[in-house]
C-alpha cells in the first residue's frame, strides 16, 4: 500500500507514546466502522447486567466485558498501525537540529 493511499496517520511521540488519526474519508469510514463494533459488545453487556443486578453471574460478565473491550482495543489499534502512514516526531526533531546546526556554521 502506498502511503497516499494509507486512511490512518500515525503520529509517534516517543517510543511508547503515539496518536493514530483517520487521514481521508476512507479512515473515517474505517473509525465509524469500527466504532460500530463497540455497540453489541456494550448492548449485551447493560441488557445482561440490568437482567442479573448481582451475584456471581455479574462478576463474571463484568470480567468478559473488560476482556472483550481490551481486545477490542488491541486489535482496533494493531489493526490501524498496520494501516497508517508513521510520522515520527523525535526523528523530525533531530532533523531539524541538524538543520540549524548546519546553519549556524554557515553564518
Amino acid at each position: 500500500m502506498r502511503d497516499e493511499d494509507k486512511p490512518f496517520i500515525l503520529t509517534r511521540y516517543g517510543r511508547w507514546s503515539f496518536k493514530i488519526a483517520p487521514r481521508n474519508g476512507e479512515g473515517w469510514r474505517q473509525t465509524l466502522i469500527w466504532m460500530a463494533l463497540l455497540a453489541p459488545i456494550t448492548g449485551g453487556f447493560v441488557w445482561f447486567v440490568s437482567h442479573n443486578p448481582e451475584g456471581t453471574a455479574f462478576h463474571i460478565a463484568l470480567a468478559l466485558y473488560v476482556a472483550a473491550m481490551a481486545a477490542w482495543s488491541a486489535g482496533g489499534t494493531m489493526w490501524m498501525k498496520a494501516r497508517a502512514d508513521v510520522v515520527d516526531i523525535d526523528e523530525l526533531l533531530k532533523l531539524k537540529r541538524e538543520a540549524e546546526r548546519k546553519s549556524r556554521r554557515g553564518r
